[in-house]
């Protein structure tokens, strides 16, 4: 039995009835690691559970950079950061000038996604779209009801809450002062409040409890599990308001996560070399400034040429702490675009060792310790970098473990569930998890 029937699913794929449609609900933790899935006593019943009645990977391969806007953008439109062109958690702007850059979060998705996503599709072809704390993705016409992550006081869908006294005007408000699990709470009782009262196709819902206390003390620590205990229980009554709007016999679950996360002990300041270098003086006449990410940085030099890129290169190359120092051709190897594809992307790309991530300020030492704390961000090949994939429910084959996939495969399996077209993707269906159409009916 699952869970003695609390979560319970069909056993198997069913047919749909030609009046109704299958559903999708995606839900992303945050920062899941791969690693911590698979603990045997992971306190995380609701997922295990989903885990026997489906299919789960040994580890989902995030692309570059390993960070949360990139990842989640990839898993909505099949297409890594060399054509999405997402590389930070927002907008980079006044790059290539005689200023600092900066990143602009709330910027329509518009300007910052490059390629189609699955919800534009399914929402062209007349399907029901739902998003909840998603990522890149403000002012999408292509989304029809939403609790954003910096929610609308005057929303349809925070008025509800408001309405049912689950959250106040005032709360709404100033959204971002409480602590993230009591957020969550609330992006899961609105995801509930869409799903009992719209009946969305497509359900995109994602929750940072789990990146947030490991941002803070690190990987692999009773924080992060007990952290994971109350994020399964959000997945639970996510469940259970499927089953009471009566359409859980036709709706696919999928549980994932952008990016796995590592301890670090020591912090580098990449701009405190650029600084002393004499890059950043009013005098310069090629001024270089960095965008720090934990285990990446991006510089961003104005005027550069192949000659000014070598000589930033050997400014970084061999220091404490740094891993690697790449050319625009040698990141666009590892999935990057090149500053002649995006203006986004940066001119010299750097990694941190293990054990090290990157901070912005430009004073002091370009070495620092710190406690231990989290971060992400390291090359994907990185083990600890891999994130966590569940599927289960409508639609879905009882495969159990399969191996390894990268996570541009999401959005065209979304697509096939849903029978929509998502056009030509890096990604690839799940085919091998799904039943066949004569089984699941259409």
């Amino acid at each position: 039995m699952l869970l003695a029937g609390s979560v319970a699913l069909p056993l198997c794929a069913q047919t749909v009835p030609a009046t109704q449609s299958p559903k999708v609900v995606v839900i992303s933790l945050d920062a899941f690691g791969a690693a911590s899935l698979h603990e045997p006593e992971l306190p995380a019943p609701t997922l295990q559970a989903l885990m026997q009645r489906g299919a789960y990977a040994v580890a989902m391969q995030s692309i570059n950079p390993t960070i949360t806007w990139p990842n989640h953008t990839a898993m909505v439109t099949g297409d890594d950061a060399s054509l999405h062109h997402v590389l930070v958690n927002g907008l980079i702007v006044n790059q290539r000038t005689a200023t600092p850059p900066r990143i602009e979060m709330w910027v329509p998705k518009s300007r910052l996604v490059a390629v189609p996503t699955v919800y534009d599709a399914a929402h062209k072809a007349g399907l029901t779209t739902a998003q909840v704390d998603w990522v890149a993705i403000e002012d999408a016409p292509g989304i029809d009801w939403q609790f954003a992550e910096r929610p609308d006081p005057a929303g349809a869908i925070e008025q509800d809450l408001v309405q049912q006294g689950v959250i106040t005007h005032d709360q709404l408000v100033h959204f971002g002062e409480p602590s993230q699990a009591w957020r969550d709470r609330m992006y899961t009782r609105a995801a509930i409040d869409i799903i009992q009262k719209h009946h969305p196709d497509l359900l995109l819902l994602h929750l940072l409890s789990l990146d947030s206390i490991e941002h803070e003390t690190g990987f692999g620590n009773d924080s992060g599990r007990n952290t994971i205990a109350f994020l399964d229980d959000r997945v639970k009554d996510a469940i259970d308001a499927v089953r009471a709007a009566g359409e859980l016999d036709r709706t696919t679950f999928i549980i994932v996560s952008d990016h796995g996360q590592q301890s670090v002990h020591q912090l580098l300041h990449p701009n405190v070399l650029l600084k002393q270098a004499g890059l950043q003086a009013a005098s310069a006449t090629q001024p270089s400034y960095s965008i720090v990410d934990g285990g990446y940085a991006l510089v961003f030099q104005q005027h550069a040429t192949e000659a000014s890129t070598k000589e930033l290169k050997s400014l970084f190359a061999g220091r404490p702490g740094i891993r690697s120092v790449l050319t625009p051709a040698e990141a666009a190897k590892v999935g990057w675009p090149t500053p002649a594809q995006s203006d986004q992307a940066p001119d010299l790309l750097l990694y941190t060792a293990d054990g090290y991530a990157f901070r912005d300020g430009s004073t002091g030492d370009y070495l620092t310790p710190t406690k231990e704390v989290g971060d992400h961000g390291y090359p994907n090949s990185d083990p600890l970098m891999q994130g966590i994939f569940i599927a289960a429910g409508f639609g879905i084959r009882p495969k159990g473990e399969i191996p390894a996939f990268l996570n541009v495969d999401i959005a065209p399996t979304i697509a096939q569930l849903l029978h929509v077209s998502l056009g030509t993707v890096q990604g690839k269906p799940l085919t091998g998890i799904l039943e066949s159409p004569d089984r699941v009916g259409k």
